[in-house]
């Protein structure tokens, strides 16, 4: 079918494992023959993207779906009420020149309710807010604890990759959270002045001190086994001396 090779890159569905259909009008064209070569080509798609100001105001129109849902679908609405709680927490740290800690959840609550009752007003994000996830993030918003840092910077990473553009990259938000991981109970939280602190405000005294009496016994340190030691070293993991 000669009349194919002058045609530009044409769209095809797939039939089976050894067949396929072209997505073109062939009236006109010669009967197919035998044999002849087909060539897999990426065709560059472009991709619009809606601007800082926007997206912080509407996260959910930014993309095709509305907003992007934590990666293991876990809580679907948790990345609007995330969204709404990082808005305040940016709002509490220009007015204050620092981010919240837990004394100031109360402020964070209050300026988050403002927001969404505005965006009500202004087609942007509003959502009936949860108080406990406004809570968290404000509360720990300080903390950088080694596993979610590992964790976004994986997602970083592949979006860099993406750039050379094989793959679609995020639209436009990515919002998670490991609230599930919180100690149930009480929690001693007060710092040590040490390098776990950050992970002390977060899970407590008690929860670091069982970190570091830990023994483990891990086989190898290749590609995943060097991660591993860093993350057991950063953690605390074992380090009791």
């Amino acid at each position: 079918m000669v009349e194919l090779n002058a045609l530009p890159p044409t769209k095809i569905q797939v039939i089976d494992g050894f067949s396929f259909k072209l997505e073109v009008d062939a009236t006109g064209f010669h009967a197919y023959e035998r044999q002849g070569l087909v060539e897999n080509v990426k065709v560059p798609k472009k991709v619009s993207y809606h601007s800082l100001k926007q997206s912080i105001h509407n996260p959910a129109a930014s993309a095709q779906y509305g907003c992007l849902e934590t990666p293991d679908l876990r809580f679907f609405g948790r990345s609007e009420q995330l969204h709404l709680a990082l808005r305040g927490i940016w709002h509490f740290q220009k007015e204050h020149g620092r981010l919240p800690g837990e004394s100031d959840t109360p402020h964070i609550l209050e300026a988050v309710k403002a927001i969404n009752e505005q965006a009500k007003t202004s087609d942007g994000l509003s959502v009936d807010i949860d108080e406990k996830v406004v809570h968290n993030a404000a509360a720990y918003s300080r903390s950088c604890i080694s596993p979610m840092a590992a964790f976004f910077g994986g997602v970083v990473a592949q979006e860099i990759v993406k750039y050379t553009g094989k793959y679609s990259p995020l639209k436009q938000w990515l919002h998670y959270d490991i609230f599930e991981t919180l100690p149930r109970g009480p929690a001693d939280r007060t710092p040590m002045n040490c390098r776990y602190d950050d992970q002390i405000i977060v899970y407590g005294r008690e929860v670091q001190e069982k970190l570091t009496k830990i023994n483990t016994f891990m086989i190898g340190a290749g590609a995943l086994g060097c991660e591993y030691v860093k993350a057991f070293a950063l953690m605390g993991v074992g380090c009791s001396a």
